[in-house]
């Protein structure tokens, strides 16, 4: 069946079925208002009718299974339909779970794949797990100048990961020319959207005076914003300029990055 065909049976059903239930937008409101009950029965009748976004939720209310049950092989058969027809979210989604093997068997090649698919039509969130595959070389060649691409392309459309693994590469010379100005600017607008590790090195560059002016009132104010959300070993003042190395574990829910993944962060030196 062509998909200029699909789309043609589609309207026909979206036709002759709005008038037996709710459409996406009330399912949505339902769901917002608290009536899950209500907005979980629209969208299944919504998915099984081919409306690719209530397909899209389906999957990944069965993945969260906080308001149905966890089933991640549903979602991954609710999430294949929805990228059939076209859903940019709902590959970046089935790459999550070919990465991590939820519902489908674990292939590293193939979550890049749809990734791929997914950032190419501009998925912030695709294009920030594209920077990162390449920097850490998992599923692809180790590319740092790749990675900083599609962190940039991410960050530019305001993804709070990508700006913050952008000011970290800037600060740092990794697949970009070091660049403590742009460093300072990316980093900050990751910080302003409560990213602590962002804040951290934001209020470190801030105190040393790398990218700009010292200023030590901002930098005090940053670093304990971060201080607040994240306990930070406390150092000697005159130790804090030195390379630092860690291993950072980034978390972050199924409805934002929706994995668990590690990267190499050097913190902010001195000079």
């Amino acid at each position: 069946m062509t998909q200029l065909i699909k789309v043609a049976l589609f309207s026909a059903l979206m036709t002759v079925l709005s008038a037996s239930f709710a459409s996406y937008e009330e399912a949505v409101a339902d769901y917002n208002n608290g009536n899950y009950f209500t907005a979980i029965d629209a969208f299944k009748k919504l998915a099984k009718a081919n409306d690719a976004r209530a397909q899209r939720v389906l999957g990944l209310l069965y993945l969260d299974g906080k308001r149905m049950d966890h089933d991640a092989k549903k979602a991954f058969e609710w999430l294949t339909h929805a990228s059939d027809w076209d859903d940019v979210t709902a590959r970046y989604f089935l790459g999550v779970l070919y990465a991590h093997g939820e519902g489908v068997r674990k292939k590293p090649k193939e979550a890049v794949e749809w990734w791929e698919y997914a950032a190419e039509n501009s998925h912030p969130l695709a294009q920030s797990q594209l920077g990162l595959v390449y920097f850490q070389g998992k599923g692809v060649r180790r590319d740092y100048t790749k990675a900083a691409q599609w962190w940039k392309k991410a960050a530019e459309q305001g993804e709070m990961s990508a700006q913050r693994f952008l000011g970290l590469v800037y600060m740092t010379g990794k697949g970009v020319k070091r660049d403590d100005k742009e460093a300072r600017r990316w980093l900050l607008a990751a910080a302003k959207q409560g990213d602590v590790m962002a804040q951290y090195n934001l209020g470190l560059m801030l105190a040393y005076g790398r990218g700009g002016e010292e200023d030590f009132k901002e930098a005090v104010k940053w670093l304990k914003k971060a201080s607040k959300q994240q306990k930070i070993k406390k150092q000697p003042l005159d130790q804090l300029g030195d390379s630092l190395h860690q291993e950072f574990a980034v978390v972050d829910k199924w409805y934002r990055i929706a994995a668990e993944q590690d990267a190499d962060l050097v913190l902010v030196r001195r000079k």
